[in-house]
């Protein structure tokens, strides 16, 4: 069981075994307090969640620190009725409903707004950690200016389906891959779609580390006797663990304005032949390559 992240994720998943049978635990047997299946309800999510997780341990042997970041945030998300739960159970602690309404009571957003902040703060940590992956064993950090370098050189060849551009900084550079591009008529109506995911990388030559930020954006538009539809979608500091998606559209074709001799029009993306090679271009000269949700170092590490 090799692979980045297998003794963590290991862990992660017998406290969560162990979490849910205790809180199932509470549930079956201590039928006089309050609210006790809460417990088997709590418990059956964090099994449920382990289960699925089981089929990404052995579906991830390079890279096991997802199941870590989604088992975490399970335990995060049921931890206030755990601790509530087990406070009932196995102390003298008793709160009841008509408690909280009593007069002088603090609002329980008092307590639970620091515990979300402090849990908003671990998901973004967590979730870069997650798709971090240092440099290859036995490589050497080049310079920042020669990385740039070698990420615009892909533009050379045409073996990607993207492109590599200079940012508005001198550490930034730009990956575009436009995987949709198409206007067809189908029924007396036109119709206009355009898909672009950019990657927006980073290069801190302090830590000799590449933060990679996500941006997927799409455009539909329709025009016909039934009107017009247009429709917009925009997404920014998506983490994307695996998205691949394949789909054809049919009608007749026009290309330069003009109609053309096709009747569909298929467009692919997976987001791993995007990734994938500007990660091992990274990590094979000695730089580190890590997403991150948002363009703050103190705050996604």
């Amino acid at each position: 069981m090799e692979g980045k992240g297998t003794g963590p994720a290991l862990g992660i998943m017998g406290i969560t075994i162990v979490l849910a049978l205790m809180l199932i635990h509470i549930a079956w047997k201590r039928t006089d307090i309050h609210d006790h299946m809460l417990g088997a309800v709590l418990g059956i999510v964090l099994l449920a969640a382990v289960l699925a997780m089981v089929f990404l341990f052995f579906g991830l042997p390079g890279n096991r620190r997802p199941i870590v970041f989604f088992l975490t945030f399970f335990i995060l998300l049921t931890l206030p009725g755990t601790v509530f739960l087990f406070a009932r159970a196995y102390t003298g602690f008793r709160l009841n409903t008509y408690d909280l309404d009593a007069p002088g009571m603090p609002s329980p957003l008092l307590f639970l707004l620091p515990y979300i902040a402090l849990a908003a703060l671990a998901f973004i940590r967590l979730t870069s950690w997650s798709m971090t992956f240092e440099p290859a064993p036995g490589s050497s950090a080049i310079s920042m200016q020669d990385l740039r370098q070698r990420l615009q050189a892909i533009n050379d060849g045409a073996e990607f389906p993207f492109t590599v551009t200079s940012g508005k900084r001198p550490d930034e550079v730009i990956i575009d891959w436009k995987y949709a591009d198409a206007v067809w008529l189908d029924l007396l109506r036109v119709h206009k779609i355009s898909a672009l995911t950019r990657l927006t990388i980073r290069l801190d030559e302090t830590d000799h580390t590449a933060r990679v930020r996500e941006t997927q954006s799409q455009f539909n538009a329709s025009a016909g006797t039934g009107g017009l539809g247009l429709s917009f979608y925009q997404q920014w500091g998506a983490i994307t663990f695996y998205e691949a998606r394949q789909e054809t559209l049919y009608g007749i074709q026009i290309e330069n304005g003009r109609p053309v001799a096709k009747l569909s029009y298929t467009y692919r993306f997976d987001i791993r032949e995007m990734r994938d090679p500007l990660l091992k271009l990274i990590t094979e000269n000695g730089w580190t390559f890590k997403c991150v949700t948002l363009p703050l170092k103190w705050l996604t590490g």
